[in-house]
């Protein structure tokens, strides 16, 4: 990794989520608010409370999937994943 000019989505991602982890929490809550928005955030809140009381021996598995869910919805909203059935 190379934390002074990340350039790959896993430099991105790893430069990112060490920022998240240093962030004061006022300021993360700001980021949700003005980037994701309350009624969203209300939306992943509770999918990942489904989605870790289904089944909660498999946190860490859950976790990464939540994760994963968040950056494939990021890629879908900026038009890198075409509806099912159209032509890419």
């Amino acid at each position: 990794m190379n934390p002074t000019n990340p350039t790959t989505p896993k430099d991105l991602a790893m430069t990112f989520l060490q920022e998240l982890a240093g962030m004061p929490r006022e300021r993360l809550q700001e980021l949700i608010r003005t980037k994701v928005g309350e009624e969203l955030a209300a939306i992943m809140f509770n999918y990942a409370k489904l989605i870790m009381e289904s089944d909660p021996s498999r946190t860490i598995e859950n976790s990464s999937s939540l994760m994963i869910l968040g950056y494939l919805i990021r890629v879908h909203e900026e038009g890198g994943i075409q509806p099912e059935g159209l032509p890419a």
